[in-house]
């Protein structure tokens, strides 16, 4: 395995959730000061000079990407699916398809725009360093709890979580790319929930490093975020 890293960001989705009456288009799409979340998001990962392209996935009906200046180094390939695994797959297989070496694979979430460069360096720098796989997290912060229904219909508290140990996962994540293809494909095929790409390592054995982001890494979900 070389030291080449390659970055992916899947956005083949819409994100209904960010949707509003004013706010029809993907949400990738949807400008922040003017500048496209999805081209804030691959901006990002150039801040590290070990990143050495950047590959987008999306639908073979996009036309909305036509419509960006990505600049250098940046890739789009029609392989979005009907979920993220999917798309991570596809768009990998399509980089090794391409490229004659392995190397690193840097997933990164179209809809967090505010990746700050120490934090990309930091986890390019611990997983090279310790030769394995991670991701940026921070500590949950708050009082968790678990949620039920009662029989008015009425969502309210189940139970405290204790918080201690549980961590928040963001992207950029870091793995060896053939090892990631392998672990996605694995995991799809068990019909395993596969939320990110370190959950699909998890499932193949593997201890992600968590190493801290920072609250600017935020993902941009519901309306409000992006004010």
């Amino acid at each position: 395995m070389t030291e080449n890293i390659f970055a992916i960001i899947p956005a083949g989705g819409v994100g209904s959730r960010a949707l509003t009456a004013d706010r029809q288009i993907p949400k990738q799409y949807c400008t922040i000061n003017g500048v496209a979340m999805l081209q804030l998001a691959a901006n990002a990962l150039r801040a590290d000079t070990r990143v050495a392209a950047v590959h987008i996935g999306v639908t073979a009906e996009d036309t909305w990407i036509d419509t960006l200046d990505l600049g250098p180094n940046v890739y789009v390939h029609r392989t979005a699916g009907a979920t993220r695994a999917l798309t991570v797959s596809a768009t990998l297989q399509a980089v090794l398809d391409r490229d004659d070496h392995d190397g690193w694979a840097l997933v990164h979430d179209a809809a967090r725009p505010g990746l700050q460069p120490d934090a990309l360096t930091a986890l390019i720098d611990a997983c090279l360093g310790q030769k394995t796989g991670g991701l940026l997290a921070l500590p949950v912060p708050d009082t968790v709890k678990r949620a039920t229904v009662d029989e008015q219909q009425q969502v309210c508290v189940a139970q405290t979580i204790p918080r201690d140990g549980l961590w928040l996962a963001q992207t950029p994540q870091l793995f060896p790319a053939r090892a990631l293809l392998d672990a996605l494909r694995n995991a799809m095929s068990q019909g395993l929930e596969i939320t990110d790409e370190a959950s699909a390592m998890e499932a193949a054995g593997m201890r992600p490093l968590l190493v801290r982001g920072s609250a600017e890494n935020m993902k941009v979900t519901w309306p409000a975020d992006f004010a």
